[in-house]
């Protein structure tokens, strides 16, 4: 069995040789020697002797506005996004945090009624236009020995979500749900016509699977806001990857145990950076027992545990993923993102452990 064949058939829940090993590395590789980083992820997840996993690393897609401009401007660890639209500006303040290495939003630009229509205008003068050829590209080059997961959205993730973590945040989303709701649903049909334009490209494209960075958690949204705004969009989504034979794969890293089963009934394929405490809220044979058989779990590892603990108890927990998994498909990796200061050894030995070890083969 092929890599690629080990890793779609493990989001599908089909029958494999063996449990894949794909970490994810946000944060971490960005911290690698830069002779590292200019080879690429997919070389690193080689080296280590992983299943490459290629989260979001390409798109069927671009976007463009006709008549939106967008400036940038950064001064000391301040940098500020000004979108120009006709009605006014939509101002983002991003603050850089040196230990981390990123950027962090510290102000949204949708602070009222106003904003709201600025974002109207903003997101009716984006053009999505096709990019099949870069996933042409990714997908020839990896040939068997990896699996693109294409992002979709045209910030890489639903509607709702993308007003809630890039324009307005959860207090003033929740307030303008409460004050404004005509206007919310109609920037939200305008924000959910254009997502639907990178699903059907990407459905349509050489890409076997998919993905968006939902970023789901009840830390952020309540199980009631997210089954009326969020689940509708992703269940069209899904209808259309089903209906071409491609798994659609939704990130959710933070708390799920309360949007697990509204996931269910998306019908999505597979959930991705499933947590357990501290960063998450839930184990992940807690959440197969949730899943139906045919749904797949991508995770298991929190980064604090895959940081701090010992080569030996790491794998010994590993192995007790692997033996929760039943009949779903399963990828074993660390959830949410992956600290800077892990030991590479760390990656090497769950690389060795899920080609060795006498429990990993599917009984599905």
């Amino acid at each position: 069995m092929t890599i690629k064949e080990r890793l779609l058939n493990s989001i599908l829940s089909k029958e494999t040789d063996r449990v894949p090993f794909s970490p994810f590395l946000a944060y971490y590789f960005d911290f690698l020697p830069e002779d590292i980083r200019a080879k690429g992820e997919f070389a690193y997840l080689k080296k280590i002797g992983a299943d490459p996993l290629l989260r979001g690393h390409a798109m069927a897609f671009t976007t463009k506005n006709k008549n939106c401009s967008v400036q940038e401007i950064v001064k000391g660890n301040i940098r500020r996004k000004v979108i120009n639209t006709k009605a006014g500006d939509l101002v983002f303040e991003y603050t850089f945090a040196e230990s981390a290495n990123t950027w962090y939003l510290t102000e949204y630009p949708v602070k009222n009624k106003t904003d709201m229509q600025k974002a109207i205008l903003y997101f009716e003068d984006m053009i999505v236009e096709e990019n099949m050829q870069q996933i042409k590209d990714i997908v020839s080059g990896i040939k068997e020995d990896g699996l693109l997961l294409s992002l979709v959205g045209i910030y890489g993730k639903s509607a709702f979500q993308n007003l809630l973590e890039n324009f307005m945040g959860t207090q003033n989303l929740v307030y303008m749900e409460q004050d404004e709701p005509k206007l919310l649903e109609e920037l939200l049909y305008v924000m959910q016509n254009k997502n639907l334009k990178t699903v059907l490209l990407t459905a349509e494209s050489d890409a076997e699977a998919a993905i968006s960075w939902e970023d789901s958690s009840t830390t952020n949204i309540s199980p009631s806001l997210y089954k009326k705004y969020i689940f509708p969009e992703i269940k069209k989504w899904c209808d259309i990857f089903n209906s071409v034979k491609k798994p659609y794969v939704q990130h959710a890293c933070g708390h799920i145990k309360k949007l697990i089963e509204i996931m269910v009934e998306e019908n999505v394929s597979a959930i991705e950076s499933v947590t357990p405490p501290p960063t998450g809220n839930i184990e992940i044979g807690e959440a197969f027992s949730i899943i139906p058989d045919n749904m797949a779990l991508i995770g298991g590892i929190d980064p604090v545990f895959l940081l701090n603990e010992s080569v030996e108890n790491l794998c010994r927990y590993a192995e007790s993923l692997i033996q929760s998994r039943g009949k779903h498909g399963f990828i074993l990796s660390n959830s949410d993102s992956c600290p800077p200061k892990v030991a590479e050894g760390k990656f090497i030995k769950l690389a060795e452990l899920v080609k060795n070890s006498k429990i990993n083969s599917s009984s599905l």
